[in-house]
This record gives C-alpha cells, sequence and structure tokens, in this order.
C-alpha cells in the first residue's frame, strides 16, 4: 500500500505546504543533498522542525518515529513536507540523480545506521503473463472424453456451464460451473458426461518458480466470472489490441486468484496444524538460510513467497513465537559466531558479510543477544585454546 501526505495517515510525522519557506526570516540552515541509490542504508534525526523542499525528480520519504525497520513508512513527495522533531528519514530517489533540499535550524542533522539497508519496492506484479499460446471456448453437447498430452505451459480451464471431471496426476476434480482449475506440466483426461461449456486458456509466464495455486478448484466471485467473460470476448476479436487485452485480462484473473487464496488461507496461519509450517514456513526458512550472507528485506520475502506482510507475521508468531526481522537477525548472528571461531574473517569483515550497515550496529546486537561483546568473544576463544573445551 502505498500512503498519502494528504492524509490522516502522514499527521503523526508532519504536515506539508504549498509555498518554499522564508529561510532568512526564520533564520534557517539550508543544505543541498544529492541521492543516487535506492538502497537506504540510514536515517536522518533532527531535534527540530525540518522541511524538505524538492524542485523537480521523483522520490518517496521512508520515515518513522523510531529506526526500527518494522515502523517505516514510506509516503510520496507532492508537496513541500515539514517533519516534526525526533522523526527519521531520508529520502529514496525514484529517478536519478536526486537532488532535494533539507532545510532547519540546526546545522548536520544526525544520522543513524538502519539495521540492514532499506531498499524501495515499487508497485509491480511478482509475475507477467508471458505469452498466450492458445484460447478458445468449447461447447459441448454430448457425452465424451478428451485426453489432453502433457506440456511445459500453464493451462486454465473454466466451466461456464454444465460440470466436467478432469484428472490429473494429484487426483480428480469435478467443476460445477464457475468453476476453474490451473495446472501445469501434467496430461489430463477431461470427462463430460452431459452438456457443457467451459474456457480453455494456454499460457507461459516470466518466472521459473510454478504458481503456488495449482492443482486446486476456485468457484469464481462474480468480478472474476466477469474478466474471464472479457477474456473469451477477445478471443474472438480480431483487432490491433485483442492480444495485448487478452493477456492484461488474464493476468488480472491470475492476481485475483491469488488473493482469493491467500485470503481463504490467512486464518489457516493461526492454527495449531504444523502442516502449514511444513511447506510454506519451512520454505521461507530456507530462502532465508539460503541468503543470510546478503541484506535481504521483509518485503522481498512477501514478494517471493506471494504472502502479505501481516499474514508472513502471523506465520512466524504462531510457529515461532518470534518475527521475520527477529528471526533473520538471530540467524545471522548465530552464523556471525561460527564465522568467529573459524577465525578467517575481522570481525568488521563478517559484520559486511552478513549484511549488517555497521560495525557498530553488528557489535550493539551480539551483545544484546549474547550477552558479551565480538570483540571479548575472541579473547573467550583464544583463552579456551589452553584450558579445557568449554561450550562456546
Amino acid at each position: 500500500m502505498i500512503n498519502q501526505i494528504a492524509d490522516h495517515s502522514f499527521e503523526p510525522f508532519g504536515t506539508f505546504y504549498n509555498e518554499p519557506v522564508d529561510i532568512e526570516k526564520h533564520n534557517l540552515i539550508r543544505q543541498e543533498i544529492t541521492s543516487n541509490s535506492k538502497k537506504i542504508e540510514r536515517l536522518f534525526v533532527f531535534s527540530c522542525e525540518t522541511y524538505i523542499e524538492c524542485t523537480q525528480g521523483l522520490s518517496m520519504l521512508l520515515i518513522a518515529s523510531s529506526p526500527d525497520m518494522e515502523d517505516l513508512k514510506t509516503f510520496p513527495i507532492r508537496h513541500y513536507i515539514k517533519i516534526n522533531p525526533n522523526m527519521y528519514f531520508n529520502l529514496i530517489p525514484l529517478s536519478t540523480p536526486f537532488t532535494w533540499t533539507l532545510i532547519s535550524s540546526q546545522g548536520e542533522p544526525c544520522a543513524v545506521p538502519l539495521p540492514t539497508p532499506y531498499t524501495y519496492q515499487p508497485v509491480s506484479s511478482p509475475f507477467h503473463v508471458r505469452r498466450i499460446l492458445d484460447c478458445w471456448f468449447t461447447n459441448q453437447m454430448e457425452p465424451c472424453r478428451i485426453s489432453k498430452r502433457a506440456h511445459k505451459s500453464y493451462e486454465l480451464i473454466y466451466v461456464y456451464e454444465g460440470t466436467l471431471d478432469i484428472t490429473l496426476s494429484r487426483g480428480i476434480y469435478t467443476l460445477q460451473p464457475h468453476d476453474l482449475i490451473l495446472f501445469k506440466s501434467d496430461a489430463a483426461t477431461v470427462d463430460i458426461k452431459s452438456t457443457c461449456s467451459y474456457l480453455t486458456t494456454i499460457f507461459d509466464v516470466n518466472q521459473r518458480k510454478p504458481l503456488h495455486i495449482l492443482n486446486q478448484t476456485f468457484h469464481c466471485t462474480s468480478e472474476l466470472q466477469q474478466i474471464l467473460w472479457k477474456l473469451l470476448i477477445e478471443s474472438f476479436a480480431n483487432s490491433y489490441y485483442t492480444r495485448t487485452l487478452m493477456v492484461c485480462y488474464l493476468q488480472e484473473a491470475l492476481m485475483l486468484l491469488m488473493q482469493f487464496y491467500e485470503t481463504i488461507n490467512h486464518k489457516a496461519l493461526f492454527s495449531d496444524s504444523k502442516s502449514h509450517m511444513n511447506d510454506l514456513l519451512s520454505e521461507i526458512l530456507a530462502y532465508m538460510n539460503k541468503r543470510i550472507d546478503e541484506p535481504i528485506t521483509i518485503e522481498e520475502i512477501c514478494h517471493e513467497f506471494y504472502i502479505s506482510r501481516s499474514s508472513l507475521q502471523a506465520l512466524f508468531k504462531t510457529h515461532l513465537n518470534s518475527s521475520p526481522k527477529n528471526y533473520l537477525l538471530n540467524i545471522k548472528l548465530q552464523k556471525s559466531k561460527e564465522l568467529i571461531r573459524e577465525n578467517q574473517y575481522t570481525i568488521s569483515e563478517i559484520a559486511y558479510m552478513l549484511g549488517f550497515s555497521s560495525i557498530h550496529y553488528f557489535s550493539r546486537l551480539f551483545k544484546k543477544y549474547f550477552n558479551i561483546t565480538p570483540s571479548a568473544y575472541v579473547k573467550k576463544i583464544m583463552d579456551s585454546q589452553s584450558s579445557p573445551p568449554e561450550d562456546l
């Protein structure tokens, strides 16, 4: 969700204004800052009111009442902005290079490093329909059995009227009116016992990871029915934009399916059953461990696994009694102890390797989690070499 400067969600952080502030009248200090990277590693904080003025270019305001990654919010810059005292903020350039003006009664701002760099994620789709290979409508008046060969593309079947049974390698699925199923890389047998009309679409997407809504039947909402009807109508048309519209309608239909799938499965994340932890959560934990030496963000994890931030938080809270951020920090710090024991890298190198923004932040977290500083831990290991082994 993109927050708006002009609505009430920005009120805790400041206000906006339309005319440039009079620097001389208010005895303010003006600084010009040029930003080139969309990766933010630090936040500014002033003990006084601060003004931000951008005359050209596009940017987003990253702001929070504390330097905690969980509290960060983004707002588009469409006005001049006055920020309240003791707010943590920075600007993310959407067009580079980007120059902005920072105005306050203080001199240099206090710069606070983020626990892990923040990379702005613009509004985007987790996948794109690359092409539609075939799309046709069937109105079968007599009972029949249709055998479909296996292929590497996705196939969607949506029933308008009547009933059909489809046999896949994972079982037999019955589709009633306004039901659909999506499958891939599977031979299929369609059994029609009476009159049935249905839409079939074969397509490819631009990612290697299979869509997570495969091999399940869905009963379409009225909104989804209308979109699939538009897809059907365009399949009969022959205008210049027909193929593009078909791709757009199919993309929209798949996104609605994913949204519906997450909604009906969100409650299951709060159950005591471990089945969900053994599939989705296990995949997420493996992903975190594989990329332990990278500054990955919670947004990237949500994007990778098609899950909202709230659902991800619920999943970790229910099964691990931890937040995704704390779990990620914990495995990074545990890995840092291993690297320190190996004695191949300096503490600074280890902090950098594990994606921490600074050695000072790494040392502070290490002390908080293990009640010992990294340097003291190194000394403890060295002392243990000449004494009986102990648990480090």
